[in-house]
């Protein structure tokens, strides 16, 4: 590259508003997410535990949120035997959204989501894998970037009897 190419490349970049750095951005460069599943016993529970690492400065809407789009759990057809539960996550922190004027909760830093299975008495033992996905949104103080999926499959270990 020519020495005013690249100066030329400098000053466009310099130039460049902040908003057109953020679009390139997506939510899954900020939040990665760790899945594991504990062995169960036919008759109790599984729980399929769902980690994110989310990136100083940004916010990840909590399952309740009532602004943005709340995250959320979508587990795939089960293999017989096993059952959704609940989904429960950890508490979340607090914020206030000036534009809806109210509060909502959220995660920093980090967030743990956990879907029980349900584990019929007949289930048969062995390596079962389970697929879903889990979406959500990512913001920071001045901008929100679109929505993210991400799938999963994850072995659930069922003991014998």
């Amino acid at each position: 590259m020519s020495r005013s190419a690249f100066v030329l490349l400098l000053l466009t970049l310099a130039l460049w508003p902040a908003e057109a750095f953020s679009q390139a951005l997506r939510a899954t460069d900020l939040v990665t997410w760790r899945v594991r599943a504990e062995s169960a016993a036919p008759g109790g529970n599984a729980n399929i535990y769902l980690d994110a690492t989310i990136e100083d400065g940004w916010r990840l809407y909590a399952m309740d949120s009532p602004v943005g789009r709340p995250l959320e759990l979508t587990m795939d057809t089960l293999p017989d035997g096993l059952a959704v539960g609940d989904v429960v996550q950890d508490d979340p922190e607090t914020g206030y959204d000036q534009g809806f004027e109210m509060e909502y909760p959220y995660f920093a830093g980090s967030a743990r989501v956990a879907q029980i299975l349900r584990v019929s008495r007949g289930m048969q033992a062995g390596r079962h894998t389970v697929r879903g996905r889990v979406s959500f949104t990512v913001c920071n103080d001045s901008v929100c970037l679109p929505p993210a999926r991400v799938p999963f499959r994850v072995p659930v270990v069922i003991a014998s009897r």
